[in-house]
């Protein structure tokens, strides 16, 4: 399970006003017309990027969304450990 907290680098008692500056801010750090001179490598690992910032703010934004995902990110049981840490090292590593 993705932490989208994490994510947009918010803590998770992070307002409402937070996690939209959070936002703005990473989505202007990975917008494509912000990266003028980067490889097509490194574009498409912003691009990426750009993806989860996007998912995380649309679940972290909606108050029922958010509220849900918190319930299921505390329960969660790792039922494959493997995968859970592919998941971890490819959000820092991609």
């Amino acid at each position: 399970m993705i932490n989208h907290f994490r994510v947009l680098g918010v803590k998770t008692n992070a307002s409402e006003d937070d996690i939209k500056k959070a936002y703005k801010r990473l989505a202007n750090k990975f917008h494509p017309d912000k990266l003028h001179g980067l490889s097509d490598v490194e574009k498409d690992a912003a691009a990426a990027q750009l993806q989860r910032v996007k998912a995380a703010y649309d679940v972290l934004s909606d108050a029922k969304q958010r509220a849900a995902y918190i319930k299921d990110f505390n329960n969660v049981i790792v039922s494959d450990p493997t995968a859970a840490m592919q998941e971890l090292w490819d959000q820092y590593y991609a």
